[in-house]
């Protein structure tokens, strides 16, 4: 706001249509009024910019997960699932000539005051389910338990149908598009009032090779006790239009449209 002085024809100081007035060495002067740059496209900047685009990408390639165990959050945040997902993981982002980095080990995919279970052992059940057994000491035996298998070759997920905390093993039919890639592997218990656990990174597995990770057991066929037939190998269509029996959630848009591969139990 411009400040008059001296009478209607004197100096000013501050801002009058497109002169800025102000006193320099005793005098009144004027000068051109540069406007803020609202929308600065330093270098430093652009690649911020891309990096997040990059960030919530990613969010929107692990929905299944993100909108079933971070909308309640996010809603109290007065945020997106999207945004807070981008928000919590931070710390496990980084970049390499312009490009996302991730460290799918770090990664958060819930959040709360639940006990979370504890990795036993995965093994492969068949050709293409993966069955991994848990463990917990604490916490409901009537929580529920969810299994998120993520493969960043494909750019795509899968979360399990639940199973209760008592069962102790949860198992998951991968699409056959999946087969030959990294997959890395998450457990996650709810409440049965909606309550998130933090999620446990249980390692990464690749279908039919040979596994590195010391905490993650591979065997044959057989040899996990399986306690009812798997389902068929499923594809790309099917695996994201799977009924679900789990507890509905609903999307960043307030949609309950999530979808949901079924376990074996």
């Amino acid at each position: 706001m411009a400040k008059q002085s001296a009478g209607y024809l004197g100096g000013f100081s501050g801002r009058l249509g497109p002169a800025v007035g102000y006193m320099w060495n005793g005098k009144w002067c004027l000068r051109a009024h540069n406007p803020m740059v609202r929308n600065p496209r330093t270098e430093a900047q652009v690649e911020h910019r891309a990096l997040f685009k990059q960030q919530v990408q990613l969010a929107a390639r692990m929905r299944w997960a993100v909108t079933t165990t971070l909308t309640g959050l996010a809603r109290e945040a007065g945020m997106t699932s999207y945004n807070l997902f981008v928000h919590l993981n931070q710390p496990a982002f980084g970049s390499a000539d312009g490009q996302l980095q991730v460290d799918y080990a770090s990664l958060r995919l819930s959040v709360g005051d639940v006990a979370p279970v504890e990795l036993r052992e995965m093994v492969w059940d068949d050709d293409n389910v993966l069955s991994v057994k848990f463990r917990s000491a604490q916490g409901s035996q009537l929580d529920y338990v969810y299994l998120y298998v993520y493969v960043p070759e494909r750019g795509e997920g899968c979360l399990s149908a639940p199973v209760y905390r008592a069962d102790k093993r949860i198992a998951l039919a991968l699409p056959t598009f999946f087969a030959g890639c990294e997959a890395h592997v998450y457990l996650m218990a709810m409440s049965r009032d909606g309550r998130w656990s933090d999620s446990l990174y249980a390692g990464s597995v690749t279908e039919g090779a040979e596994q590195t990770e010391p905490h993650v057991v591979v065997a044959g066929a057989g040899t996990a006790p399986a306690t009812g037939e798997a389902p068929a190998p499923q594809d790309r269509q099917s695996a994201a239009h799977a009924k679900s029996t789990a507890p509905p959630a609903e999307d960043i848009d307030g949609n309950s449209n999530v979808s949901f591969i079924n376990t074996v139990t």
